[in-house]
């Protein structure tokens, strides 16, 4: 097919282009299709998929090969998550034409949405927390949980403490990675300010920047470590303050769900609805 083809002039290929769409809009007109469009022909032929009217209608109709829609392969990778709740198929194309293929936003917006509404609300307010504040929070459930390993400690750049860890302890060829301690370091051709060393697996170094989404997927394990053992979250501990985690957030949204408000001009506690 090739070496016909190189061996075509420009009126043989025109002609045998305007034979191909001649059969094309005859086998669309026989299934009652829409024709696919003339700028659609000229693609299949410009990529060499061949003159095959057959081979063509078949990718049309399946919506294989240029026909093969982006939404078809997120609504497969959307599918193979084992989700409590399924997402409807109209619910996956809405968030698709508003965000395209973000399949880890998807999974964020879905894990929130089926959380019961004191977990939800409480994770809400978290989010808007600033990311240093949220790698703290992060550090302290994985401190206080012991869930996990030690290399999942996030380690912040600008934070002195963290900064003089890494100094003390990271290897020389682990702290050359890093370019610019104190102010954000490059990894990957990537500048940020968060990382992870995984000393007790493979020892390397990992950026790390959709704090938000880490908090997100670890949220059901925070939430019960928070409810359970909540005076190891009373303060969020950083260079740039020490922000009282439970008496600012978590306890007003609490005060909320037990029906209560609370006066701090006062110090009186008011019931403003029934149970």
């Amino acid at each position: 097919m090739a070496n016909f083809e190189n061996n075509m002039n420009i009126i043989e290929r025109a002609n045998k282009v305007l034979t191909f769409r001649k059969y094309i809009r005859e086998e669309c007109r026989k299934k009652g299709l829409e024709y696919p469009s003339d700028d659609k022909v000229a693609e299949w032929v410009d990529q060499c998929y061949g003159w095959s009217v057959e081979d063509f209608m078949k990718d049309y109709t399946e919506k294989e090969g240029i026909f093969r829609e982006p939404i078809t392969d997120f609504i497969n990778e959307v599918n193979k998550i084992s989700w409590l709740k399924k997402p409807t198929e109209n619910e996956i194309k809405e968030f698709f034409e508003k965000n395209g293929n973000n399949i880890g936003l998807f999974c964020q917006q879905r894990t929130i949405a089926e959380l019961r509404p004191f977990e939800r609300d409480l994770l809400l307010a978290t989010l808007k927390l600033a990311d240093f504040q949220l790698v703290k929070l992060w550090n302290l459930f994985i401190e206080e949980s012991a869930k996990y390993g030690a290399d999942s400690y996030i380690y912040d750049l600008c934070d002195k403490a963290d900064v003089d860890f890494i100094n003390k302890n990271f290897p020389n060829n682990i702290k050359a990675k890093i370019t610019r301690i104190n102010t954000d370091f490059n990894l990957h051709g990537k500048t940020l300010r968060f990382i992870q060393w995984h000393n007790l697996n493979d020892g390397k170094l990992y950026a790390k920047e959709d704090i938000k989404g880490i908090i997100i997927a670890y949220w059901s394990e925070i939430f019960d470590r928070i409810m359970g053992y909540a005076f190891c979250y009373q303060y969020i501990r950083t260079d740039e303050l020490n922000y009282e985690y439970l008496e600012d957030l978590v306890w007003p949204i609490c005060r909320k769900y037990l029906g209560y408000s609370f006066d701090e001009r006062n110090g009186k506690v008011k019931y403003i609805k029934e149970k």
